[in-house]
């Protein structure tokens, strides 16, 4: 009796785990498709932008990370609040108020979502799905509210606590991009960032 009722707990529990399993899949769909897409297939290069290093021009407030097949509209969030934020995200990458400007001295602060809900409004909610996909060496272009285009070479990545506020601080000797997505999947427990800079 006491060995059919331990099966019966586990088989319950298995089944549990199963659900949650399926659950986190459909309600991450998008995620999970980008980067299967991408372990299969790659980057399509019919996506991406010319080159970086050849354009002269770019249209303005825009992100190309063209290893990820990544284009995104910046969006400036008016202020640092979980209001502003998803407001921002609605329709691109979000800037964090007060860090630098492209191309500018200092932090520019760029954050993205990895994704979200398959019934969340929005056009961007798998934006950086494919983030840690990303290379040291890889190319990351932003554009300024000009359409003035800054070339920033990823040095660095890192797994971080939301509580690590180091990644938001300004170094006016440098001119340094951070992009930011949560980690893992599904959650908002971990951030996962890319530290680029302009050589």
């Amino acid at each position: 009796m006491a060995k059919r009722h331990i099966y019966n707990m586990l088989k319950i529990a298995g089944l549990t785990l199963l659900i949650f399993a399926v659950l986190l899949v459909l309600a991450n769909l998008g995620y999970f498709w980008k980067n299967v897409n991408y372990d299969i297939a790659g980057v399509k290069t019919a996506a991406q932008p010319a080159s970086a290093a050849a354009q002269l021009q770019m249209q303005p407030n825009l992100l190309s990370i063209p290893s990820l097949g990544i284009l995104a509209p910046i969006v400036y969030a008016r202020e640092p609040d979980e209001t502003s934020f998803q407001a921002a995200l609605l329709n691109g990458v979000a800037h964090y108020p007060g860090t630098a400007d492209p191309g500018q001295f200092g932090n520019c602060y760029i954050f993205g979502h990895s994704s979200d809900f398959i019934w969340s409004k929005g056009h961007y909610k798998t934006v950086f799905a494919l983030l840690p996909h990303i290379k040291i060496g890889d190319e990351i272009t932003i554009s300024d509210s000009q359409g003035q285009p800054y070339i920033y070479i990823v040095q660095s990545t890192a797994i971080a606590l939301p509580t690590e506020l180091k990644y938001l601080q300004q170094d006016d000797s440098k001119k340094v991009l951070t992009l930011q997505t949560s980690w893992p999947v599904g959650t908002a427990l971990e951030r996962y960032v890319v530290i680029a800079e302009i050589k």
